[in-house]
């Protein structure tokens, strides 16, 4: 359930309310998605992905809805040999991109 906040700076906030099974332990995704902790420790220090639960990786929790994110980007290391920083950059910008059409679309009426 979205809903949406303003800031008193005039910024539409939005917050997105999850449920405690909407949360993966490292762990999981790790299993989930055939990746190494070391290599999503590495994601999270580059700043390509925030888990919650504090400084220690084995305490961390990582929304589900990141898990097609973490994919895509080890689908870029793994298949096109594109380096950790340059798969985050070119995620982010693909949901960028997608965010923009939306918008597009909105705006134009379709």
């Amino acid at each position: 359930m979205n809903s949406p906040f303003n800031d008193g700076a005039g910024a539409l906030l939005r917050a997105e309310f999850l449920a405690d099974d909407d949360w993966l332990r490292v762990d999981e995704v790790c299993l989930r998605l055939r990746v190494e902790r070391d290599w999503l420790t590495e994601l999270v220090e580059i700043g390509a992905l925030e888990p919650r639960g504090g400084a220690d990786p084995s305490a961390w929790l990582f929304a589900r809805r990141e898990l097609p994110r973490v994919l895509a980007m080890s689908r870029l290391v793994s298949d096109l040999g594109v380096n950790l920083a340059g798969a985050a950059i070119i995620v982010d910008l693909v949901e960028e991109r997608r965010r923009l059409l939306g918008r597009l679309a909105a705006l134009s009426g379709g």
